[in-house]
């Protein structure tokens, strides 16, 4: 499956997965980059990770994230959930 990411770094997380993930309107998610990959995960320890509202169906990623992966407009993602997390990677 593949999405694309917005001029403000907004991504729709397809309903599929957000019924899989039990993903509520309002919740935080924690978003941070592991493997050249972003993930996005609903519990996390680690307290100093992003933490971004899950709202409409869709998520910003934080810019350090997206130039540190040197994700651009439009770029498209591949976008798969592995253990209660989703896993975005840069198709290019």
């Amino acid at each position: 499956m593949t999405l694309k990411i917005s001029k403000s770094g907004r991504i729709r997380i397809p309903k599929n997965v957000r019924n899989e993930l039990n993903l509520l309107e309002g919740s935080y998610l924690f978003v941070y980059e592991s493997q050249n990959c972003i993930m996005i995960e609903k519990y996390n320890k680690d307290n100093t990770l992003n933490q971004c509202l899950f709202y409409d169906g869709r998520i910003t990623i934080p810019i350090e994230l997206r130039r540190s992966l040197n994700l651009s407009p439009g770029a498209p993602l591949s976008i798969k959930v592995s253990h209660n997390k989703v896993i975005l990677e840069n198709e290019n």
